[in-house]
Parts: C-alpha cells; sequence; structure tokens
C-alpha cells in the first residue's frame, strides 16, 4: 500500500499520576487521513515507559502506554509519543509523575503540662508529612478538659494546638494522646497532664491588735506560709486611710509583710474588723488568698493607754 504526503494526527495525551510499584495504562488515540495503518512507539522518555499499537487500522488507529516505575523513580518526568504511518508521523508529549508512597505524618513528641486548678495552659503541637499532605489534630483519648485544635494544616508542616483548662474537681494526673493525620495514615503521641491544687495561704503568727497614738506610728510584722510553694503578696482587704501594708519578702511558700499606722488627729478613734490579705499567685490569672481580721485603736495624745 503506498503511502501519500498527508501526516498522521496523535490526539494529546492525558498527563499520568501513579505511586511506585504500581502500573498504569493509558490508550493512544491517531488518525491518517489516507486511512494508512499506523504504528505507535516511544521516541524518548523513561525506561519504565513502553508504547505498542493495538490496532493499527486504516486510518484511525489505537494505541497503549504503559508505565511500571520503581521507588528510584519517583519524581516528574516526560515522555515523548510518537505515531507514523512509515514515512511520517506525529509526535506529542506526555506528563508522568510519580509520587513517594503515602507515608503518615510525624508527631513531634509534646511536653508533658502542669496547670492549677481554674487555670489554663497550652502548648503548639507540631507535625510533618513527606508526602506534602495538610495535617489536622485530634484528641484521641484524654479527660474533657483539655481541648486539641489545628491551627494551621499546612502541606507538609503543621501546627496545632493543646489547651489545658481544669475545673476545681479536676485535681490529679491525666494521660492526653493526640494525633496528627493525613486524612487515610496518622502519628499518635501521648503526654501527661498534672492539674495541682489551689490552695489559699495562710497565717502563721497571730495578728494582734493595734494601738497608736496621733501623731506617731506603729508597725506590725505579718508572717504566712503556702503549701505550694509560691510567692505571696500581703495587701489591704479593708482598713482606714492611715494603714498601709506592704510585702517584705514574698519568699517561694514562705513570706513577711508590714503593717504600717501613721495616723493623724482627725483619725482618733477605734477601728474594728480591719482586713488584711495574704495572696499566692499560682499561674496567671490563678492566684488564691486569706484573709485575717485584727481591730486598731488611734489614741489622742493626751489618752490613757
Amino acid at each position: 500500500q503506498s503511502v501519500s504526503g498527508n501526516m498522521p494526527s496523535l490526539q494529546e495525551p492525558t498527563a499520568m499520576t501513579l505511586l511506585p510499584g504500581e502500573t498504569a495504562d493509558q490508550t493512544l488515540y491517531a488518525t491518517d487521513l489516507d486511512g494508512d495503518p499506523l504504528t505507535f512507539s516511544k521516541s524518548w522518555g523513561p525506561d519504565y515507559v513502553s508504547v505498542t499499537t493495538t490496532d493499527p487500522g486504516t486510518g484511525s488507529a489505537t494505541g497503549n502506554v504503559h508505565l511500571a516505575p520503581a521507588i528510584s523513580d519517583v519524581g516528574t518526568a516526560t515522555a515523548g509519543l510518537l505515531v507514523s504511518d512509515g514515512v511520517l508521523g506525529d509526535q506529542k508529549s506526555l506528563s508522568i509523575t510519580v509520587t513517594p508512597a503515602n507515608v503518615a505524618p510525624t508527631l513531634d513528641q509534646p511536653s508533658d503540662m502542669t496547670v492549677w486548678q481554674g487555670g489554663i495552659v497550652e502548648q503548639s503541637l507540631h507535625a510533618t508529612d513527606a508526602n506534602g499532605d495538610p495535617v489536622t489534630f485530634t484528641k484521641e483519648a484524654g479527660p474533657d478538659y483539655v481541648t486539641v485544635t489545628t491551627l494551621d494544616a499546612g502541606y507538609g508542616d503543621a501546627m496545632g494546638n493543646a489547651r489545658v483548662a481544669p475545673g476545681t474537681s479536676n485535681v490529679g494526673t491525666a494521660i492526653v494522646t493526640v494525633a496528627a493525620g493525613d486524612g487515610l495514615l496518622s502519628d499518635q503521641k501521648s503526654f501527661g497532664v498534672t492539674v495541682r491544687s489551689n490552695v489559699a495561704p495562710y497565717f502563721y503568727y497571730y495578728i494582734y491588735s493595734m494601738s497608736v497614738r496621733v501623731g506617731s506610728t506603729a508597725d506590725q510584722t505579718v508572717y504566712a506560709y503556702d503549701n505550694d510553694g509560691d510567692p505571696l503578696t500581703f495587701t489591704k482587704a479593708f482598713g482606714p486611710l492611715f494603714m498601709t501594708v506592704t510585702t517584705t519578702y514574698p519568699g517561694q511558700g514562705s513570706a513577711s509583710g508590714n503593717i504600717h499606722l501613721a495616723p493623724l488627729s482627725v483619725d482618733v478613734g477605734f477601728y474594728p474588723g480591719n482586713r488584711l490579705r495574704a495572696t499566692a499567685t499560682h499561674a496567671p490569672l490563678v492566684s488564691s488568698f486569706f484573709d485575717v481580721f485584727f481591730d486598731i485603736t488611734v489614741l489622742d495624745v493626751d489618752d490613757p493607754v
């Protein structure tokens, strides 16, 4: 059969994506206005690409491109596909992507967390995914006062957050398990949570009632203790203007302060129920306090003691 001068036409192939170890095929289509039988072949490309003619036809032909990549073939490539009537030919390029086999994300080990009852602490979670997949964080096990959220699913590098907000009845220890998943595979890690009791401080010496004469001053050193070992602050919870309270040593569980009286002549009189407060600060926005009451007597210059 003679071959005329009309060039065959190869239909544009569709890009192909597959995993190493998998195989994939695509049917190729070509036409020839002269009705010539056609042959399909690979003009260039990776060794894992093969092209065959399935039906040379008489003006309308089909072929097949077969892919069988190995692990070493991960990446992108192109192959040249050729259809020929024996004299003239048409060539098209085929885009190929061999993606890595899906692997589970890798979740960084979270740190153990300690929080006071009624307090809130948070820590960042981080995970990576070798396939570049978005990653979401979830809580797989743990108490209700622990929540896990996804801040940025990313594309291979993700950030999340673990929030611990216990109530007054949650004192103790717990284990929390979090997961980082790509929708198919996940990585899980566990960490410990300790909720400490918020114990109020106490004064370990008696706070005496105070007497002071107008024009004079009086001071009383006060001491308080906190079983949790927290620093303490002394303040005036209630009392006259001439009464000031300072913290002289906040300590780490054992503290001292001072009550100072400096009345004026207009302050003569009896002041019952003045209130001194010791506050233990366990963490930001988490504190407890204990109050003691004492009386103050301000004497005039001529009053007997």
